[in-house]
């Protein structure tokens, strides 16, 4: 299965693959070593992961990201504050900050009532 990124997130992989992944060593697979220098597939894919090691070992580190390529659309934007989240309900609308305020409003106006 292709996981497709877009270029915004294919900064933030590259940088992800030169920090993180202890198999490329300046720019060089060393899974695909074999007496050879080859560049890591993940630096020069532009458009997909093709790197397993990647997938299953370093993409995990950076949960934003990750969430973004596996989970696809399920971040959400609040409608109080405006910023993203993620939730795999449909119903959820706010952010959990936002949600335990308006929780709280809704309470003192209902004891108030």
């Amino acid at each position: 299965m292709l996981i497709e990124i877009k270029a915004g997130q294919f900064r933030k992989v590259s940088r992800l693959v030169r920090r993180e992944c202890c198999n490329c060593m300046d720019g060089n697979c060393l899974l695909l070593d074999d007496g050879e220098t080859h560049t890591c597939v993940q630096l020069i894919s532009k458009y997909h992961i093709f790197c397993n090691h990647f997938k299953d070992a370093v993409l995990p580190l950076d949960k934003e990201l990750y969430r973004e390529l596996i989970c696809g659309n399920d971040y959400k934007r609040c409608q109080s504050c405006g910023t993203r989240f993620y939730s795999k309900a449909r119903n959820k609308r706010y952010c959990n900050q936002c949600a335990e305020q308006i929780k709280r409003q809704k309470q003192l106006l209902y004891i108030n009532n």
